[in-house]
């Protein structure tokens, strides 16, 4: 052991190693590491390098070790675990250089002589060795001009290490006339800070409160949430399943499965796989289990068993149920034409692009009906199918092997396309949808709610929905939106929007607890939508409406629409009032944690404007390549500002404070910011409870869809922007060989990846990529991404493609991304989707229907 801590003393000698940390194991099986992916216990008396954090991951150098199966070399342990161990003594600092650490909020430590004294907001100290039940401090620098020794009791040091009251940031003055922290309402950001890490950290559960379950809606003790046996739906959305051999896998979205069983999961049967997919619908068989969450019923659509309907296949006749109705286009004149209840119908074939091909009345001319309107009018039991006259029509015409193989139909006419350079449609080729205007039962006896709300809120008239649609990229957008509307889940709340006597908008909730009543106490069981509704049409109003605010959001933030399309079309397809199961809302399905932190930053800038902050001069600087790279550069505790804030100040200042017309929803948020009040400030469940109260607000207009949009890309474009700097600063300092255009469009993929898996969870596996590159060769991946057993030897990114790049992220995130093992796979498949089904790319390729980069582009 001598030899040891001779060794190590020798190493703390070097430049190199001045400021590591050193730590000693004090007992046999308590501290774990993880190293070359095995998880191993440590042994009394190893010796380890405190390194880097890094998330979530404290990383640890390996120095010496008796342990079985540890070698000296990198290693990782987490990062709360390892705080855990230094507070239980499991850990013992070796000739350790203490860093100082500044305080965030107030606290009171003793002096040697017995006084109690308080420390303030930005005071240094730094923190010492633990005797007994005290931890000594030293006081560096206050406000009150003590200096020195002191103590506080090492158990209240844990809980200001869990709250963040100690950080490694400097408190900086960022005002000429008063202190950071505070704007002239009391706007205090870095209290604030801490209040979103804690919405961020805390499980929702823990915010609800008795008064709040007492309003709620009692559930049955035994409560799974199961559908009904028996019945038959087509899922809306990816879901996870696990199989005979406790395997998980995926079931794609738009497959069809049976209820088997209920309980404490559900037994499905999977019976039909979505045409694009590429998997085998064998390894489903005979039947797999999914926790009841996966089968809200916002998600799912019941329709006939395969077995027992008929497909809209070449052949087949049939009428509208009553009080429906559907748009189709002439394949010769380009027209609409609306079909109703007394037309017969019947299908000739399928388009490229795979809306249907049909005949009406016997008639020799041919309509196409985007597939999207068919297929739901089919899956709602809106069809009335004759199949007898369909049986009888395809022996008579000789169409049956039509009707079993989809084919393009040999009718000597074609549809009516725009060949301009810019591939800008005719007002008449967009395919408006018809809107349900009342409710209305299906052939099921099931009422079908009216889906026409959007256009009685936005009330536009026809003259203006024209003068947008003369601009020709509106009208190009128009046209992909009311396709992507159509795709959206059946899971939006269109609440009141009433206002007050002042004009404002009354607060109301759109969610209502459930709860569980377990030995006389109540358990939350998760929410209510309230207000609910189904999917907006896709009508001329709201399609126009949603391509004027979208394009001018572009045009403001100087970012190609094509690049933030594919995020906003796979996050809610453009729904305005949809809602995902952990409550994010609209176009930019942005959760409340985030929607707090943006008006965080914003109004932090905002104060600074205002106020003529001397740090506007700094933040300045930041709108630069040489600039930003400088401030990322440079250590936390010399940050004056956070990056959102410094993206706030150094690119959209102008964009905010201006009279740019096209900014005009821009300004509106900087002009009318949310704030918390101070009550709302106090905890973190006071938070929560404030901004639930006012969800409605966020999806009424003004707020929406501006509020969404807006909020969408900027998270998306200051991400891009520290992904540029990491990718460049990786490439000079590991020689990657990375291209100017392989760093563009990874940083636009990584971007795009962080949306749903956010910054710090994306940098790692990146980071993990960068290591299995650097090391000359790499596994090569099959086509799902996982290994296929031989190696690709790699000269830095050199040679790779995007589609490369997407598929190696995508296997180290399996792998290496925070979180169990679906939330790891939901992330994986984000931008690429899986087995040909969904993600980003799949979500585009749908909407665009064959035409190439017409709404977005593919990285």
């Amino acid at each position: 052991m001598k030899i040891i801590i001779f060794f190590l003393h020798l190493l703390l000698c070097t430049q190199a190693l001045a400021n590591s940390e050193f730590v000693s194991v004090k007992s046999d099986g308590v501290v774990q590491i993880i190293q070359n992916e095995e998880t191993i216990y440590l042994r009394a008396g190893d010796l380890i390098q405190i390194k880097e954090n890094d998330g979530w991951k404290r990383h640890v150098k390996v120095i010496s070790s008796i342990a079985d199966g540890v070698s000296v070399g990198d290693a990782y342990l987490g990062e709360r675990t390892y705080k855990e161990h230094l507070g239980d003594n499991n850990l013992v600092t070796i000739m350790q250089e203490k860093k100082s650490s500044y305080l965030t909020k107030p606290i009171e430590v003793q002096l040697p002589n017995g006084e109690k004294i308080q420390l303030s907001p930005g005071d240094e100290i730094k923190v010492l060795n633990i005797d007994g039940w005290k931890r000594k401090i030293e006081i560096v620098n206050s406000k009150s001009g003590v200096k020195g020794e002191a103590i506080l009791g090492n158990s209240t040091y844990m809980e200001y290490l869990n709250n963040d009251v100690l950080s490694d940031t400097v408190f900086v003055d960022t005002t000429k006339s008063k202190s950071p922290l505070t704007t002239s309402t009391g706007y205090e950001y870095n209290s604030l800070d801490e209040l979103i890490r804690k919405l961020a950290e805390n499980d929702e559960e823990e915010n609800i409160d008795e008064e709040e379950l007492s309003e709620g809606v009692e559930v049955a003790a035994e409560y799974t949430g199961c559908p009904d046996v028996g019945k038959t739906f087509k899922i809306d959305r990816y879901i996870h399943v696990t199989n005979n051999d406790k395997k998980t896998l995926g079931v794609p979205k738009g497959s069809i499965i049976r209820v088997n069983k209920i309980g404490l999961t559900c037994a499905i049967e999977v019976l039909e796989l979505p045409e694009e997919s590429s998997l085998n619908k064998k390894i489903y068989e005979p039947q797999v289990l999914t926790f009841p969450s996966n089968l809200h019923p916002d998600f799912l659509t019941e329709v006939e068993a395969p077995s027992e309907s008929i497909k809209l296949d070449a052949g087949v006749k049939f009428k509208l149920s009553d009080n429906t109705d559907v748009h189709a286009y002439g394949r010769r004149t380009g027209k609409r034409y609306r079909f109703s209840p007394s037309d017969e119908i019947t299908v000739v074939g399928k388009h490229r692009n795979g809306d249907y091909i049909v005949k009406r009345n016997g008639e020799k001319w041919e309509y196409r009906i985007p597939y999207e309107d068919l297929d739901e009018l089919n899956d709602n039991a809106q069809l009335s199918i004759n199949h007898l006259t369909t049986a009888v029509g395809i022996i008579a015409d000789g169409e049956v092997s039509d009707s079993l193989e989809q084919v393009e139909p040999d009718y000597d006419c074609v549809d009516t396309t725009d060949t301009g350079e810019e591939n800008i449609p005719e007002v008449g080729d967009i395919e408006w949808q018809t809107c349900r205007t009342r409710a209305t039962k299906n052939n099921r006896g099931n009422t079908l709610a009216a889906n026409d709300y959007m256009d009685r809120e936005l009330n536009l008239s026809n003259g203006d929905m024209n003068a947008i649609l003369e601009e020709p990229q509106k009208k190009r957008y128009a046209k992909c939106i009311s396709v992507s509307l159509r795709h959206g889940t059946n899971r939006s709340s269109n609440p009141s929007c009433s206002k007050d006597s002042n004009g404002n908008i009354i607060p109301r909730r759109i969610r209502q607890a459930r709860y569980r009543t377990s030995n006389g106490q109540r358990k939350f069981a998760g929410w209510n939508l309230l207000s609910k509704a189904p999917k907006a049409c896709a009508s001329k109003e709201l399609s126009t409406h949603l391509a004027d605010r979208f394009v001018d959001m572009s045009k403001c933030l100087g970012i190609d629409p094509k690049e933030i399309f594919p995020i906003i079309n796979h996050e809610s397809h453009f729904q305005p009032k949809t809602i995902s199961p952990t409550f994010a809302l609209g176009v930019g399905q942005i959760v409340p944690v985030n929607y707090l932190d943006f008006y965080n930053k914003l109004n932090q800038a905002k104060d600074m404007i205002r106020s003529n902050s001397s740090v506007l001069s700094y933040a300045s600087a930041l709108s630069s390549k040489e600039g930003y790279r400088a401030y990322e550069d440079s250590p936390a505790r010399e940050k004056k500002i956070s990056r959102l804030t410094g993206y706030f100040l150094s690119d959209l200042k102008d964009k905010m404070t201006g009279n740019n017309p096209e900014c005009k929803g821009l300004q509106d948020i900087y002009n009318n910011p949310m704030t918390l009040p101070r009550s709302a400030k106090s905890s973190a469940r006071a938070a929560n409870e404030y901004l639930r109260d006012r969800e409605n607000i966020r999806l009424c207009a003004p707020k929406n869809p501006d509020e969404g949009f807006y909020m969408a890309t900027i998270f998306y474009m200051y991400n891009k922007k520290y992904f540029r700097y990491m990718l460049e600063k990786e490439n000079r300092r590991s020689n990657l060989r990375m291209n100017e255009k392989q760093l563009n469009d990874f940083s636009i993929i990584l971007a795009r990846w962080s949306y749903n898996g956010g910054v710090a969870g994306i940098s790692a596996p990146f980071e993990r990529l960068v290591e299995k590159i650097k090391a000359g060769n790499i596994e090569a991946l099959n086509s799902n991404n996982d290994p296929n057993g031989s190696r690709r030897n790699v000269s830095g990114f050199s040679g790779f493609s995007n589609d490369d790049f997407k598929s190696y992220m995508s296997y180290v995130i399996k792998h290496r991304y925070r979180g169990g093992n679906a939330r790891r796979m939901e992330v994986a498949r984000y931008l690429p989707g899986s087995n040909g089904v969904g993600g980003i790319d799949g979500d585009l390729k749908q909407i665009e229907k064959g035409e190439e980069n017409s709404c977005g582009t593919t990285y």
